[in-house]
């Protein structure tokens, strides 16, 4: 688990660093630095398993990525990793030029046990688990170069990390079948289709136990189904997360409802269907994703519904304790699912830099739980709305 990150440089952060617990929530107002903190914790984690230019998300170019108000070229990130019995510390500096997709590693870091280890060369197209993988089975090599196996426990330990930014379109969308994207959704939810698919071929109690829980949440349901349509297939694993669609044969959801012979086709369902659908996907995966970031779950979800989101994402980590997972949100309401040290306020400060700080540490947090929860002292205390503003 990845129990500390420090960030210097990227994005909307000068400098700041953050503790987090299995399941962490980021709250904040817009332009607070909750999707940096994401993004920077998921280039860290690609870092291992994709070369430079694909470790950052997004569309960028140039020192777009780089802090606005620094006059350097480089970001910095790091993290704490808790891993067995071990305490390993990980960090990549990256240099970004002054045009062009591009950016180079200018160096790649372990401490473990008190000692520091160089693992990659600063060439944008070495990987941590290439390296790793290309040279841990030399036995008499790894005796001159011990830092392989490191790079080895490194890439275990970071490697797998999705960043989900769902729209109910791309959920929706019936997808061709793809042996890359084998139990995998993208990013931007393309790809659900094929998912409850494999889920359904791979073991079918598994996918019964999917669909109990869907249909308890979702009474009027009786069954899910996949029917034959014409498709669409996509690039896996864009780090631009661009949805590029070629017409192929594929499959698409339908739900068959109780007291009627008429399917619901995806398409038609209502968004928070789709949306509970997919993390319950990810709850029943066989070897789900490290650390798992999610941007705003609640999109799409009745209030009530919020509830249910939280408790499969805890269930998840509850059957996958490998599995870490950091959200962020605006809803008071999905933050009442947490406790104070579960959850970290993203604000700017007078001088416009992002300060990170959690819930647990603020003495009014304490005090007004005995009154109210955790979503109103958010919403009532730490950020109210300012008098005389009405609402639009």
């Amino acid at each position: 688990m990845i129990t500390q990150v420090e960030i210097k440089n990227f994005k909307a952060i000068r400098h700041a660093s953050i503790a987090l617990t299995p399941v962490h929530l980021l709250i904040g107002p817009n332009d607070s630095g909750k999707t940096s903190v994401l993004e920077a914790i998921a280039a860290v984690c690609r870092s291992v398993d994709h070369d430079a230019p694909n470790s950052f998300l997004g569309r960028w170019q140039g020192r777009e990525l780089v802090n606005s108000a620094s006059s350097e070229s480089q970001v910095e990130i790091g993290v704490e990793i808790v891993d067995s019995d071990s305490t390993i510390g990980y960090h990549v500096r990256a240099d970004f030029p002054d045009s062009g997709r591009q950016v180079r590693w200018q160096s790649a870091g372990a401490r473990i046990d008190g000692r520091d280890w160089e693992l990659v060369s600063p060439t944008p197209e070495q990987t941590l688990t290439d390296y790793a993988r290309r040279h841990a089975n030399h036995a008499a090599q790894a005796v001159k170069r011990p830092e392989w196996p490191i790079a080895q426990q490194v890439s275990r330990a970071v490697g797998g990390c999705w960043y989900l930014r769902w729209t109910a379109r791309n959920l929706a969308l019936p997808t061709a079948l793809n042996p890359e994207r084998r139990f995998r959704l993208e990013g931007n939810g393309f790809g659900l289709p094929t998912l409850i698919d494999d889920l359904l071929n791979y073991d079918r109690e598994i996918f019964a136990a999917l669909e109990r829980e869907f249909t308890r949440i979702f009474p009027h349901v009786r069954t899910i189904a996949l029917v034959q349509q014409q498709g669409f297939n996509s690039p896996v694993d864009q780090s631009d997360e661009t949805l590029s669609l070629q017409p192929s044969a594929g499959k698409q959801i339908v739900f068959r409802l109780k007291n009627t012979d008429r399917d619901l086709p995806a398409s038609q369902a209502a968004e928070g269907m789709l949306y509970i659908l997919g993390y319950l996907a990810l709850m029943h995966l066989p070897e789900p994703p490290r650390v798992l970031l999610i941007e705003e779950p609640e999109n799409g979800i009745h209030p009530n519904r919020v509830g249910d989101i939280v408790r499969i994402l805890r269930r998840l980590v509850e059957l996958q304790p490998r599995t870490q997972i950091v959200m962020t949100t605006h809803s008071p309401y999905l933050v009442d699912a947490f406790v104070p040290e579960e959850v970290t306020w993203c604000r700017r400060n007078e001088a416009g830099d992002v300060t990170l700080t959690r819930l647990d540490t603020l003495p009014e947090v304490e005090r007004g739980l005995t009154v109210f929860s955790l979503g109103e002292i958010w919403t009532g205390e730490l950020e109210p709305q300012p008098a005389g503003e009405d609402l639009k």
